[in-house]
């Protein structure tokens, strides 16, 4: 996926996992199934995290992992590697 398309991909994701007003299970799981295995939305860790991070949208790692845990993995570290302990990563792991 091309890095200018990866925050509102971020985006669109959290808001359609975790807003109340959309939440839609089936439409999240087949939108993220969309963009990881047909855009290739984890392709580019660096750009993910950054996103991520921007977004605070950390809640989207466990939905990330059952597509893809290694990619998933990758970018845990990439978190990591700016500043974030795992405990902090699991504490804002929390669905909301």
């Amino acid at each position: 996926m091309n890095k200018i398309f990866v925050p509102n991909a971020i985006a669109t994701l959290t808001r359609l996992f975790y807003s109340s007003t959309t939440t839609n299970e089936y439409l999240a799981m087949r939108t993220a199934q969309f963009y990881i295995e047909d855009l290739k939305l984890l392709q580019d860790v660096e750009a993910v995290a950054l996103a991520i991070e921007n977004q605070n949208a950390f809640a989207l790692m466990s939905k990330f992992k059952l597509f893809d845990y290694k990619a998933a993995e990758r970018i845990e570290i990439a978190l990591s590697a700016s500043g974030y302990t795992e405990a902090d990563l699991n504490a804002m792991n929390i669905e909301f």
